[in-house]
């Protein structure tokens, strides 16, 4: 079995060797260059410009986390929370963990499936690509700010610790890892990628407003632990507090919950 699983993730990981690369390459490129911003920003003594023209009203949502933000640390961190890469991850999750619903659709599973391979082998498969891919991103990300910091920035800038980065990398891959379980769950009820992929898609975003909501609205905020995003608080830990063991254990339980679920469904399901 395990064979045929490796064999199955091999082809996978060809199939999406080139949006990986690529996305992998942008992402270490802006890891590096916010090295450079903060760099500019600290030669121009800028960040306390930054912080006064930040509103009152968005000062107060925030909290202290705003302060720690415009400091050079907070600049260079920015790329393991930005929305736009916390999106771009999780998409990639979602398109890797439904490939099991792609190859229902396109009938790749009967030819798969008429040789000794048993179906766990393709869900494993599909795990085994998704942590593969996610991994390899993120270490590629710390290697890109790591580049920066030891290339390109004055040793009498405030550096992130290794620490730092380091919390703030595993966060960002146990929320990346919480959705793609969820995906993979999905993806084994459904019988179109489409379907799998826009579902927990919508779903994600529904829970991130729920938790962006939770935040600034009382009423609101006692919901939103129902959000796995209420669990992802990258900015607490450049407040310098301690990455936060029970959360870091939620997100990945829940990602794992939605991983035994698939096994479970693809056994039993009608392909």
């Amino acid at each position: 079995m395990m064979r045929s699983t490796f064999v199955l993730a091999a082809h996978s990981l060809k199939r999406v060797r080139v949006i990986v690369v690529a996305m992998a390459a942008v992402l270490v490129g802006f890891q590096f260059l916010l090295t450079q911003v903060a760099v500019v920003l600290d030669r121009n003594q800028a960040f306390g410009a930054l912080s006064s023209i930040v509103p009152d009203f968005i000062r107060e949502v925030a909290g202290p986390s705003m302060l720690a933000f415009m400091s050079f640390s907070g600049i260079v961190a920015l790329g393991y929370f930005h929305p736009i890469v916390l999106a771009s991850l999780l998409g990639l999750a979602i398109a890797i963990a439904t490939e099991p619903a792609a190859e229902v659709e396109s009938r790749f599973d009967d030819l798969t499936l008429t040789r000794p391979v048993r179906r766990a082998a393709i869900v494993s498969r599909t795990v085994i690509v998704l942590v593969v891919v996610e991994a390899g991103i993120l270490a590629l990300m710390a290697l890109g700010t790591w580049t920066g910091l030891t290339c390109c920035t004055p040793a009498t800038a405030q550096r992130p610790s290794a620490a730092l980065l380091g919390s703030l990398a595993l966060s960002l891959g146990a929320i990346v890892w919480c959705w793609g379980g969820l995906a993979l769950a999905a993806s084994t009820v459904v019988r179109r990628r489409a379907v799998a992929s826009g579902s927990t898609g919508v779903v994600a975003l529904a829970a991130f407003l729920l938790d962006y909501l939770g935040r600034m609205w009382d009423p609101v905020s006692r919901v939103s632990p129902l959000s796995p995003f209420h669990y992802f608080e990258p900015m607490t830990l450049i407040t310098g507090a301690p990455l936060n063991g029970r959360h870091l254990a939620i997100l990945f339980a829940i990602g794992a919950a939605g991983t035994a679920a698939a096994y479970i469904i693809f056994a039993r399901r009608d392909l």
